[in-house]
């Protein structure tokens, strides 16, 4: 499991078709290819309307990924805010909302591999190629490409 891999791991690789994506501290990969935070609000009272509509103003990004009565799950990419923001928007409109609690947290290491899982082809090279790329380029080319490459470099935390 994902939970296993960052408790036990210090470095991760992802390999999609065939090909290593990203390699890195689990931090590192979130922090690169995460898409955002989780942002959890249980509101009380009246309902869940009041919370939708200050989300919705202050966070013009955020996207409602889960309701459940008065549990509220969003999407919030990084762009839209800060995290000193969001908690800030959170705790100044607890009361007059009606927020009971809420948390926000990070990406997820099953949200980085569920976004790479999404590019897998099902084998078929030409889907996985594009056009005027080399289809069968050489396994010790791919690696020294992929060691060489500036974009994959880990980044200091």
């Amino acid at each position: 499991s994902m939970e296993e891999c960052e408790a036990l791991c210090t470095r991760m690789a992802i390999m999609v078709n065939g090909r290593f994506r990203c390699l890195g501290s689990v931090q590192h990969l979130k922090n690169r290819f995460g898409d955002g935070y989780t942002v959890v609000v249980r509101a009380g009272g009246p309902g869940p309307a009041a919370v939708q509509a200050l989300l919705q103003r202050h966070f013009p990004g955020i996207a409602l990924q889960e309701r459940h009565g008065g549990l509220l799950r969003y999407h919030l990419p990084t762009r839209a805010a800060s995290l000193a923001t969001v908690f800030s928007v959170l705790a100044a409109h607890r009361g007059p909302c009606h927020i009971e609690d809420y948390s926000v947290s990070q990406t997820t290491l099953d949200q980085v591999f569920v976004h790479f899982a999404q590019e897998q082809s099902d084998g078929d090279p030409e889907e996985a190629v594009a056009p005027g790329q080399n289809v069968t380029p050489s396994p010790g080319r791919r690696l020294t490409t992929f060691l060489e490459d500036d974009a994959y470099q880990e980044s200091a935390v």
